[in-house]
């Protein structure tokens, strides 16, 4: 009958003296502790699942008396004029994006192009317009 020995007694090896190798130098400790680093297996992951939870929000489909509303208040609305404005922006990564209300400087109205041109310059388009909040002429 064969005698089993427990694998935890190490009653043999216990006190015997550490042998160095002869034939590998020793590893460095940075080399000892990268061992143990965590590993990251699926890279980008984690930034995908962010990507994917970030809520974005559809348009809001104007009715024709809003669309009224806001075409009355552009007429009205001339160069160096100052506006608080909700406006849709599309993310430029999922379907939907966010609205913004911002107050803004009016450099000119594009109605070829329908884009209101601020004085920095940017565009926005009269059909991504919300709700015109204050007009104030500066």
């Amino acid at each position: 009958m064969a005698t089993f020995r427990n694998i935890h007694d190490y009653s043999d090896i216990i006190n015997q003296p550490y042998q160095k190798s002869t034939k590998h130098p020793p590893m460095s400790t940075l080399d000892r502790a990268a061992q143990f680093a965590p590993f990251a297996a699926l890279t980008g992951h984690k930034e995908a699942v962010l990507e994917t939870a970030r809520y974005v929000s559809s348009k809001k489909i104007l009715d024709d008396d809003q669309k009224h509303i806001i075409n009355q208040q552009l007429r009205k609305i001339k160069a160096h004029f100052t506006i608080e404005l909700t406006y849709f922006v599309a993310d430029a990564y999922k379907t939907g994006g966010a609205y913004i209300t911002d107050i803004i400087s009016i450099k000119k109205i594009d109605e070829y192009e329908k884009v209101i041109i601020t004085t920095n310059n940017q565009k926005i388009k009269i059909e991504d317009i919300y709700e015109i909040l204050e007009i104030r002429n500066l």
